[in-house]
Parts: structure tokens; sequence; C-alpha cells
């Protein structure tokens, strides 16, 4: 193994280029923030922490009253490593030697920088696919499952549950489908959460789902005819119902305000076949206090402690690997990361699968 096919890279050539990558394209650094742990372990302790208890009135000189600290559960494990690659072979090294001879033009320069350098965002941009992945998989499953259909690495059985109560993980009395318009009722639904969740100590403010979800609760007549009032309001004409008017009447009831989900990846099994898939449950609807449902713990990679030939930066919890092979020629790029997002609040988040009437997830 050798640094690199390209004649004088460097780390800091990478460095400032890997600099420049941003996570805007996906929602997990928002709702599972990036969290540094030394070990590779993760927590997430599922605290009851209910509604917030008063102190108390005490005599002056007195000791104040200590109160108890109420962990119920621990759900934890070991951080994976996830990973992705990508080579050019001889064929493309060829490519680039023939760019060369325009590199002194701007279009030239273009694709000599496009073609050292798209890789390296290519594996960056992986890596957090799959964090988003796992993220959403959390966020809407109360779990997360990989197997042969869903993950191509050598871990291919692998259950990680958050230990939501079964009491929080609900249905609803009529599916909410189109077929159903007439006889749903998302609106009592979300009535029934915010009762549900008042009564175990805690006020749910964000409903999280996916866009088809969100349609499908537009074309409700108990929605419709709730939330006709703002539409007129808004428009002064007749019109259907939408997210924006929906949200104006569930703030004028104080329930939670829906954040619609709209994400898609690639999921690329070991045959290189490319199938497009949406992290998101469909049906699923997830009651939460706060926007932040979680944590993306990250450790330490080995690769950062071993000294090789390879050009190596880090940005966050991304590593970037860059190195060559003589026989066969071939330029790698790698990109890894020991990272897993883990679902926090179990206790009170409340999850309802709007297309049963039990919860089947």
């Amino acid at each position: 193994m050798r640094k690199s096919l390209i004649q004088g890279l460097e780390e800091k050539d990478m460095q400032a280029v890997v600099n420049t990558y941003v996570l805007n394209a996906f929602y997990f650094p928002t709702l599972f923030p990036l969290r540094f742990t030394p070990t590779l372990t993760w927590k997430a302790i599922v605290a009851d922490l209910g509604i917030p208890v008063m102190a108390d009135v005490v005599s002056f000189d007195s000791r104040s009253p200590r109160k108890t600290r109420q962990i119920v559960s621990r759900a934890q494990g070991d951080i994976p490593k996830t990973s992705i690659g990508r080579d050019k072979v001889e064929s493309e090294i060829n490519e680039y030697n023939q760019l060369l001879h325009y590199a002194n033009t701007t279009e030239g320069a273009l694709a000599i920088m496009k073609w050292i350098w798209d890789d390296p965002e290519f594996c960056w941009t992986g890596v957090n696919a799959r964090l988003e992945w796992l993220a959403l998989r959390a966020a809407s499953t109360a779990k997360i499952s990989l197997n042969a259909g869903n993950n191509a690495g050598i871990v291919t059985e692998v259950d990680v549950d958050f230990l939501v109560p079964a009491a929080n993980k609900i249905g609803v009395a009529v599916p909410i489908t189109d077929a159903n318009a007439a006889t749903s009722k998302p609106i009592t639904m979300f009535k029934n959460v915010k009762k549900q969740a008042k009564d175990a100590g805690f006020v749910v403010n964000y409903a999280f789902t996916n866009q088809d979800t969100v349609d499908r609760m537009l074309v409700s007549e108990e929605v419709i005819k709730k939330v006709a009032p703002w539409i007129l309001q808004a428009t002064q004409l007749e019109a259907g119902a939408t997210l924006d008017s929906l949200n104006k009447y569930l703030a004028s009831q104080k329930y939670a305000q829906i954040i619609v989900i709209d994400q898609i990846l690639t999921f690329e099994d070991k045959n290189n076949s490319r199938t497009t898939v949406e992290p998101w449950e469909d049906g699923v609807i997830t009651f939460a206090p706060e926007k932040v449902l979680g944590t993306t713990f990250h450790a330490p990679l080995a690769d950062e402690t071993v000294e090789s030939a390879a050009v190596k930066v880090k940005r966050g919890h991304v590593l970037i690997k860059k190195f060559a092979n003589d026989e066969p020629l071939v330029e790698s790029t790698l990109g890894m990361a020991n990272a897993f997002p883990a679902l926090a609040n179990a206790s009170r988040t409340i999850f309802v699968d709007t297309l049963n009437t039990t919860w089947t997830k």
C-alpha cells in the first residue's frame, strides 16, 4: 500500500476539502445530536422525568428536603463501526492522466478536482446516510433492526430495542387511510395522546411523521371540518386542508405540532443492486416533548492511532482515508465512523401506528 496515486496529495489538502462538507441534508444531527464518548459503549438513560417536582417551603435554618432520582431503566450496547469504500481502477486512473493535459484550462481543472474529490465526498455522505437511516428507524419504530435486506456489512442480524413501554406504543380506533376518510379521527387521536401524556406526567409538543401520513390525515372529514375556519381565515376561499392550516388548528387546541420528516436514501446490496428506501416508518407518528429525540454517540477510531502510508483526515465523527495499491492498480477511498444513534426518554415518547388499531411495528 502507498499513500496515493495523486502526486503531491497531502493531508492538509484533503483536510481543507473535507472541512467544507456539511450535514444540511440530514435530520439526525438535529434529532439525535452528535456526542463524543471515549469508550465504544453507548448508554441511553431512560428516566421517568414526569412533571416538574416542586421545591418545598421550608423554615430558615432547616435542611432542604432531598428528592429521589428516578432511573427507570437503561439501554446500552457497543458502538459499531460504519464504513463505506470506493475504488478507482486502472481505466479510471488513465482518465485522470488524460485530464492532466488540460489542467491549464478552467474546464480541465474543474474535471480534475471532481476526479480527485468526488470519492471522499461520496464516502462522507455515505457514512452519514447510514447514521440517518439508523436514527430515523429508531425515531419511528422505537428499535433498530439490521439484516441482510437493509445492511450489506458482515454484521447482518442485529436488533436494538430502546425499551419504550408497551403502553407508549399504540394504534388508532379507525386506521387513518384514504379509504377511511369519512370515519378516521386524526384530531381525536391527537387529543387522546395529549391526555395519555398528561396522565403520565409529561406534555407532548411535537408530532414527527412522514408526508404520506400527513396526506392521509388531511383528507379525513374530521380534519376538514375542524380546520375549515383556519383555511378560510388564511385564504378567504374554499380550499382543502393543508399542513399549515392543520398545525394552526392544533396549536389553538394546544395539541402537538406536526413536523414532517421527508427523507429518502439509497441502499446498495452486496451485488451492487440499488433500491430507494424511506427510513421513516410509514404511518407512524412519534409524539415527544422536545425536538431532540436522542443522541448519536461517536467514539475514536483505531485508524486515528495507527501510522500508515495512507492519507487520513477527520471531520467530526467521520474519518476519510485514501490509499493506493500497485497490483492491481487501484486508488481506494474509505469513509468510517464509530457511531450509533440512541433513543432517549423512552418513557416520555408515544408512538402511534395510524394504519392499524394496535402497534404492529
